[in-house]
């Protein structure tokens, strides 16, 4: 199957800052992807170029089949880029913004438009300018669903839309996804939405990928182990496949990569009296893949500044 994108060896420079290393990446056609980093991992970065915003200073990309290239208006016929804060233009009414934007796309869906319109409560009479930020979040969401795009890049869409409201436009695009095979990209803080979502997942660290992978086996490369023991083996405290340990007199809450089995055993054969797994969510995990790598904010306190 043709990759929906795909990166290879591509690196990107902003006034001689790296933003993106080599990086390689690719996102199955079909999928809904989860890009997870830290503020300034290059989430959005690698999303701008994957529609052409922004140009790679190495490497080649691939978007639905297609090599990118800087005259790209076809190809943005099929691909769908939604921005939370992206301004929108505040003179134009709701259904005029809809309107015009029925206009750029070939396969623009009006009648869904106006449906999904309803069901987030936007009216139509309304100045854009008038909207509330989540608000017009939800109408640029609207708007790129009905344009029935073959991919939709989405970046901290959710950002300032209620519960409900963020449940219900989640579900949309989950629904649409199973139902017209749309592959959809979201990069986002919001772990939770990730994990509720995604087939598959990448985590960006300073520019590059430090993992890649369908999201269960993401989140069973990473495990937490609650283990008593009296004396640690000097072998196993420099074990690398242990990357944090919290320890409290003979407890220890032990943070390991990889089969979680054979560590249990170490530890058993060591004199551990118990080890028992801890289940670790999707933002447990994340947390560890970081800290693995270096970044850690457990340093950072008010008695500290």
């Amino acid at each position: 199957m043709t990759p929906a994108i795909e990166m290879r060896g591509v690196s990107k420079r902003f006034r001689g800052r790296t933003a993106l290393d080599q990086v390689e990446w690719l996102v199955a056609e079909g999928s809904i992807h989860g890009l997870i980093g830290a503020n300034g991992a290059g989430k959005t970065t690698l999303l701008r170029l994957a529609l052409g915003l922004l140009w790679p200073d190495d490497g080649a990309i691939h978007v639905l089949g297609e090599t990118l290239r800087r005259e790209n208006a076809a190809l943005r016929q099929r691909v769908h880029y939604v921005a939370s804060g992206r301004p929108l233009v505040a003179g134009f009414r709701v259904g005029e913004w809809t309107r015009y934007t029925g206009l750029l796309y070939h396969r623009w869906d009006a009648a869904l438009c106006q449906k999904l319109l309803k069901a987030m409560e936007i009216p139509v009479e309304t100045p854009i300018g008038h909207l509330s930020t989540g608000m017009q979040t939800s109408l640029q969401l609207a708007v790129a669903l009905a344009s029935r795009p073959q991919l939709l890049l989405l970046d901290e869409p959710t950002n300032g839309l209620d519960v409900v409201v963020k449940r219900q436009i989640l579900q949309f695009i989950i629904d649409m996804a199973a139902q017209e095979g749309t592959t959809v990209v979201i990069a986002t803080h919001n772990i939770e939405d990730v994990e509720r979502m995604a087939d598959t997942v990448s985590v960006l660290y300073r520019g590059r990928f430090v993992m890649q992978g369908e999201l269960d086996g993401i989140k069973s490369h990473m495990h937490r182990l609650q283990v008593v023991l009296d004396e640690w083996p000097q072998a196993l405290a420099r074990d690398p496949r242990l990357t944090h340990v919290q320890r409290r007199g003979n407890v220890a809450l032990v943070t390991v990569e990889g089969p979680l089995e054979p560590l249990m055993e170490a530890f058993r054969a060591a004199g551990a009296v118990l080890v028992e797994p801890i289940e670790m969510d999707l933002t447990e995990v994340f947390r560890a893949i970081l800290e693995k790598e270096g970044y850690s904010r457990e340093s950072l306190s008010w008695e500290s500044l």
